[in-house]
């Protein structure tokens, strides 16, 4: 708005002004004496004081004066006559003097001239350009294998994993966001958050993206034990917050694998809700939407497997919306009786723990926290969320961890976080019988301290007896750089656990996951595992049976430079190994190992096949350890339908000595093990294509569902 204008002065009158005044002055006084009989003499006239100006008035029009008329002689009386006297002249009347003009009217003042304008400031220079920022992007539920194309401006990126990736920086913070999705992965719909901000975050904060399967044609895959019924291992996260965005997924096992997902209802307080807001992947299950209020909601889920004979299983998952089952912590917040809510948070983990009861969650806002050891039990809160499409990061601070001891429902949930500072252990569990999930967790950095003592990421504590102890739930996770003889997870008496879609990328360790002792239907699915050339290693999935080990189930993974090891501790001719599946597993540049569990003289059921084995010039198979190579060897293990791409001469060998060796004529003739008729294929060549996460058979391979990890 412009300023206003000063307001100008009164006129004053000005030198010329006053000289006018002075002429109609003059001209006035010598037509007065003029009518006076002054003659024709010059007029002397006296010069006036200039009177002080006045302040101008309203502007009235003044009267013309009117002149007196001038009175008529009186006339002379005619005379009687009388003898003639001289007579006496009557003087002639002098004439009424005309009354003076009344004086001109002062002339109004002249305008003063405008103040001179006050010079306008120096113009201020002009702003440098804002700086480009770099924008942030997280990806979560991309398939494995798939690739996410996504624009920013005129750059793009391709996105292979689920994880953080970034833009070069584009446009300035608070610019319009143009993030978009440019290319999807088939079989997949891809979007930017509805939570995303409308313009580019300046404090970095990174902006979701989201992958879902989407439905299509029923596949039917190779039968493959154990084929048991489906079975809802673990549920959907039983609360919501109105009007957050809630996210759950369910943990399915049993049939053949992969699975379909469809929605039969979906109910509010017993009435039927519109399923138009419900987002759910049709492969995977993952339930996402908003609750609109308070109130018990029904989600009821038709599962199907992918058999021939195709299984079927209706679940229903209540869902309770209610703000009073929700502490919320924010590094802002204030830790004081009375608060705790959505919008009074308190301010730490520790103080929101301290004062909650066992059904309610706390739910943490963005920033870093530094937590200290927390301590889950059953008498407190068991649910740790992150707010949805928030960055929340627990720091160990090399000193710290997360430790469970539950033994009753509700299952303890950690959800969500980004971990760092892990020393030894960052999530251990001592027990967990009622369950443990453990999902969108990112682990960015751990280290050993005691290699001796099982270092890892998770850990499940051991105990004595044949009972097991813990029940995880490891889903959707990113394993990142672990330092020393260490490994994603490190698990003694686990059972019913399943471990799915989790991507390791830990480093220079011993190995990926570790079920070392007491395992119990436990299930490694469609995780992604990855080693380096220079950290390439044995134990990509290692089950040890330390202490025995029974229906594990290891399908659908993708293992790059490391293999799958089985029976490594199992040696004492005591220990049993039961009934281990592996099949459908993709493992490059190395194989599949087998220590002594497999052929002690009471184990039995371990069966290998539907693989993808390709390793160059290394033999497919190793093990045993200079033992004795058991007479029951080809009953006590069953291999087929694999295929096998390796130029070695050995099909198997012996991992220390030369004694157990075997050529493919022995392999093969002897044990009728990877024979033709079994359906598998040795090649020296290999047909894969891609690398990392896109490794596999190429597009429209007929082999896909029947070979590897891959399904359309």
């Amino acid at each position: 708005m412009l300023p206003h204008a000063p307001l100008l002065p009164a006129h004053t009158a000005g030198p010329r002004h006053h000289a006018t005044a002075r002429a109609l002055l003059a001209w006035t006084l010598t037509a007065s004496l003029v009518a006076c009989g002054g003659g024709t003499q010059d007029t002397v006239t006296t010069a006036n004081p200039e009177p002080a100006p006045s302040p101008v008035q309203p502007t009235t029009p003044t009267p013309t004066p009117v002149p007196a008329p001038t009175p008529t002689p009186t006339p002379t009386p005619t005379p009687t006559p009388t003898p003639t006297p001289t007579p006496t002249p009557t003087p002639t009347p002098a004439p009424t003097p005309a009354p003076a003009p009344a004086p001109a009217p002062a002339p109004a003042p002249a305008p003063a001239p405008a103040p001179a304008p006050a010079p306008a400031p120096a113009p201020a220079p002009a702003p440098a350009p804002a700086s480009p920022v770099a924008l942030n992007v997280r990806v979560q539920g991309l398939g494995l294998g798939g690739t996410l194309k996504l624009g920013h401006g005129s750059a793009t990126l391709d996105a292979t994993l689920n994880q953080p990736y970034t833009f070069t920086p584009q446009v300035a913070a608070g610019a319009p966001l143009d993030l978009r999705v440019v290319a999807q992965p088939a079989g997949q719909a891809c979007a930017v958050s509805n939570a995303a901000p409308a313009t580019v975050p300046a404090d970095g904060a990174p902006v979701f993206v989201r992958c879902l399967y989407t439905s299509a044609a029923h596949l039917t895959l190779p039968e493959t034990l154990p084929n048991a019924a489906l079975a809802v291992s673990f549920g959907l996260r039983d609360i919501a917050y109105p009007g957050i965005a809630y996210e759950s997924r369910p943990g399915v096992v049993g049939g053949i694998f992969p699975y379909e997902y469809r929605i039969k209802s979906f109910t509010l307080g017993g009435v039927a809700q519109s399923t138009s807001g419900v987002s759910l992947d049709w492969r995977r299950g993952t339930v996402r939407f908003t609750p609109a209020s308070e109130g018990t909601y029904v989600l009821t889920l038709e599962i199907k497997d992918s058999g021939a004979a195709q299984k079927a299983l209706e679940q229903s998952f209540t869902i309770q919306s209610t703000a009073s089952r929700f502490l919320f912590v924010d590094p802002n917040g204030t830790d004081a009786s009375g608060r705790g809510t959505r919008a009074a948070p308190y301010k730490t983990l520790a103080y929101a723990l301290a004062n909650s009861t066992p059904d309610q969650a706390i739910v943490l806002r963005k920033g870093t926290y530094l937590p200290g050891n927390i301590k889950v039990y059953d008498n407190k809160a068991k649910q740790f969320l992150a707010y949805p499409d928030e960055v929340v990061t627990l720091n160990f601070n090399k000193a710290n961890n997360i430790s469970v001891g539950s033994d009753i429902a509700p299952a303890v949930r950690i959800e969500g976080f980004d971990i760092t500072g892990v020393t030894q252990w960052g999530i251990v569990s001592d027990p967990s019988k009622a369950g443990l999930v453990i999902r969108h967790v990112r682990f960015l950095d751990g280290q050993a301290t005691n290699n001796g003592e099982n270092p890892a990421f998770i850990h499940g504590w051991g105990d004595s007896g044949p009972a097991w102890r813990h029940k995880f739930l490891i889903q959707d996770n990113d394993f990142g750089p672990y330092v020393g003889n260490g490994y994603a997870t490190t698990l003694f008496d686990a059972g019913q656990s399943l471990i799915e879609n989790n991507q390791l990328n830990l480093g220079k360790v011993y190995g990926g996951f570790h079920d070392k002792d007491n395992s119990q239907y436990n299930t490694y699915r469609e995780n992604y595992i990855a080693f380096s050339d220079a950290n390439r290693t044995t134990m990509g999935i290692q089950v040890s049976a330390q202490d025995n080990s029974a229906n594990v189930h290891i399908h659908h993974n993708l293992i790059v430079n490391a293999g799958i090891h089985l029976g490594m501790q199992c040696w004492q001719t005591t220990c049993i190994m039961l009934n281990h599946d592996v099949h459908h597993n993709t493992v490059v540049k190395h194989g599949i190992n087998l220590g002594l569990g497999p052929i002690q003289p009471n184990s039995a059921g371990t069966r290998i096949s539907h693989n993808i084995i390709s390793n160059g010039n290394v033999s497919p198979y190793s093990g045993f350890s200079c033992q004795g190579r058991p007479a029951g060897l080809a009953t006590q293990l069953a291999v087929t339908a694999n295929l096998i791409e390796s130029s070695h001469t050995l099909a198997f060998k012996d991992s220390e000595c030369t004694g157990n060796d075997m050529t493919w004529a022995v392999w093969q003739g002897t044990y009728g093990f990877d024979t033709t008729t079994s359906g598998s294929t040795v090649t020296g060549t290999s047909t894969l294509t891609g690398s990392g996460p896109g490794t596999g058979l190429p597009a429209g391979d007929t082999r896909r569902t029947r070979r590897g990890h891959q399904y359309p």
